[in-house]
C-alpha cells in the first residue's frame, strides 16, 4: 500500500490523479506542488492550468463534496509556480521545491499578493481575483499573458 506520493512514479502519480484513484491522504500541499510542476513543465500554460484546475475540482467534488476548492488560490499557486518554472529549469519537482521553499507556507505566500479580505471573499473563491497588493508586479505580468482568464473570465 502507497502511503506517501513519493512513492509513485510521476506517471503513476498523473495517472492516478486524472482517473480520480488516488487516495486522498495522499494528495496534501507538496503533492498538489508536484502536480502544478509536472503539468507546467510538460505542456503550455493554458492546458497545464486546464488540467490543474480539472483535477483539483474533481478530487474536491469526489472527496469533499465540492466544498474546500478555491479557484483563486489554485490559480495564484499555479502561476507563481509557472513563474518560478520559466525563470529556472529544475530536474525534477523535488529540486525545484527545495529551490523554493516559500511555496511550503501557502498562507504567508499569499500574503504577499493579497490582503486576506480579498483573498478569502466568497468571489476569490468562485473565480480569479487579481492579486490586490502593490509587491505583485511580476505575477501580474504573468497573469495579463494567460489568455485563459479572459476567455474563460476567470
Amino acid at each position: 500500500m502507497v502511503t506517501n506520493h513519493k512513492e509513485l512514479s510521476d506517471d503513476a502519480f498523473l495517472h492516478q490523479l486524472e482517473e480520480g484513484t488516488i487516495d486522498p491522504a495522499l494528495f496534501n500541499h507538496e503533492a498538489h506542488i508536484r502536480m502544478a510542476w509536472l503539468y507546467l513543465t510538460r505542456t503550455e500554460l493554458e492546458p497545464a492550468l486546464a488540467s490543474i484546475i480539472k483535477i483539483i475540482r474533481q478530487l474536491d467534488n469526489q472527496y469533499a463534496n465540492g466544498k474546500k476548492y478555491h479557484h483563486t488560490i489554485t490559480m495564484c499557486f499555479s502561476l507563481i509556480i509557472a513563474l518560478q518554472t520559466r525563470q529556472n529549469k529544475f530536474e525534477n519537482w523535488q529540486a525545484f521545491i527545495h529551490e523554493h521553499p516559500s511555496l511550503a507556507n501557502p498562507k504567508a505566500l499569499l500574503a504577499e499578493f493579497y490582503h486576506e479580505a480579498t483573498l478569502y471573499s466568497d468571489q476569490a473563491k468562485k473565480r480569479f481575483v487579481p492579486p490586490d497588493k502593490n509587491t505583485a508586479a511580476d505575477f501580474l505580468n504573468l497573469v495579463g499573458t494567460v489568455p485563459y482568464l479572459v476567455k474563460y473570465k476567470i
